[in-house]
């Protein structure tokens, strides 16, 4: 049992987020604890493991962690019909979740952090000296105590609240199955009231012979994604489900604020996720990347304060506050739009330069908040021209 060792940071959750802070802090010649709620690191699966190629060169990720390439996609209007959107070059990799989940915690490891697993820590604070954590293991309960703590547990749960940290105000849910598909070859994305309110799904070629397909939305999750998935079925388009993911929730937004005395928040759980699609690997690893030399600093100096770890949050905030927001603008502005305008958008990408500027709008599957919201404006102006020329 850990209950005799302080460490310089404890670090709650194995996710990218936690493990890649970890990897800092240890590089660093700290003593660094992982603590994992899970029998192991990477389960259970949430996400479709979809990362940009400018993610998976920047923390040098194998090749044998892709599954798929991803150089196009579909995209599918309420009534079915389908665009399809291509890039001449890779955009995107669907990759082997868990098995990238492994890979960052051996990194975080191989630098000298300890993973401890099957442990649930129930609560965390400040004591004025450091940072004091109980937790759970079996049937039994123990403390664990270090001179600071990192948060990076995903969205969800009281532990942000308990660490003096701020929540984010709103969310979505979302919910995936691993189904049998022979036929599915490129991601598709699929609108309209069917998944309800700012609602879309996803069908994503995965392993041999079979897909991943879920959707995302605000209320009635399981009950969408059994429709969506009898619809493909009916559609002959998936067969059986091999398995259903548990539903997780997306944040909308970011926290309020990100630290607080020795602790610190990183990840889903602050919120740092792309409210559009509710992506969050990628931005989960660049807010560890800041917050790992900002907390090895405070360690170090000795003062890991809320005031001396505040240049974290100022630095993730420059990087990634103006990309959040003006994503839930963005998903703000499609939730409003009824299905009758999408139809009548979607048709419209037929029209000369409209396609094009589509492809350019979504080059990145990281930094696209600002070219979609224009290329949403455009279509909006040409589908008020177009009613017009009607009238």
């Amino acid at each position: 049992m850990p209950t005799e060792t302080t460490y310089d940071a404890i670090v709650v959750g194995a996710g990218p987020a936690g493990a890649r802070t970890a990897e800092v802090l240890a590089r660093r010649g700290l003593h660094v604890a992982i603590v994992e709620r899970e029998p192991e690191p990477g389960a259970p699966v949430h996400c479709t493991g979809i990362v940009s190629t400018e993610c998976f060169e920047h923390y040098r990720l194998p090749e044998s962690l892709i599954i798929n390439p991803v150089r196009s996609f579909v995209l599918r209007s309420p009534s079915g019909r389908g665009a399809r959107v291509k890039r001449k070059s890779t955009q995107a990799y669907v990759l082997d979740r868990p098995a990238m989940d492994r890979l960052l915690v051996e990194r975080a490891t191989a630098a000298g952090a300890e993973v401890i697993t099957s442990t649930n820590v129930t609560d965390i604070a400040w004591t004025g000296t450091g940072v004091e954590a109980q937790a759970k293991r079996g049937g039994e309960t123990f403390a664990m105590s270090a001179r600071s703590a990192v948060i990076a547990t995903g969205f969800g749960g009281k532990l942000p609240r308990k660490a003096g940290l701020g929540s984010p105000g709103d969310l979505l849910s979302g919910c995936q199955v691993v189904a049998e598909a022979r036929d599915v070859d490129q991601l598709e994305v699929l609108t309209g009231q069917a998944y309800g309110d700012g609602g879309f799904a996803w069908l994503v070629p995965w392993k041999p012979g079979l897909a991943l397909t879920g959707l995302m939305t605000r209320r009635g999750t399981m009950d969408h994604l059994g429709d969506h998935v009898a619809r493909l079925q009916a559609e002959g388009r998936i067969g059986a489900v091999r398995e259903v993911y548990r539903c997780r929730a997306i944040p909308i937004g970011t926290s309020s604020h990100t630290v607080s005395d020795g602790i610190v928040g990183v990840g889903d759980a602050m919120g740092l996720v792309k409210p559009t699609s509710g992506g969050g690997i990628y931005f989960g690893l660049l807010s560890a990347d800041l917050a790992g030399p900002v907390l090895a600093d405070a360690i170090e100096a000795g003062d890991v304060s809320a005031a001396r770890l505040s240049s974290y949050e100022n630095q993730w905030r420059e990087l990634l506050d103006a990309e959040i927001k003006q994503g839930a603008a963005l998903r703000g502005l499609i939730e409003q739009l009824p299905d009758a305008l999408v139809e009548q958008m979607h048709r419209l990408l037929g029209v000369p330069g409209l396609r094009r500027l589509l492809v350019r709008a979504a080059p990145s599957f990281d930094w696209h908040s600002g070219p979609l919201t224009s290329f949403l404006t455009r279509l909006q102006r040409s589908t008020d021209d177009a009613r017009a020329r009607v009238g």
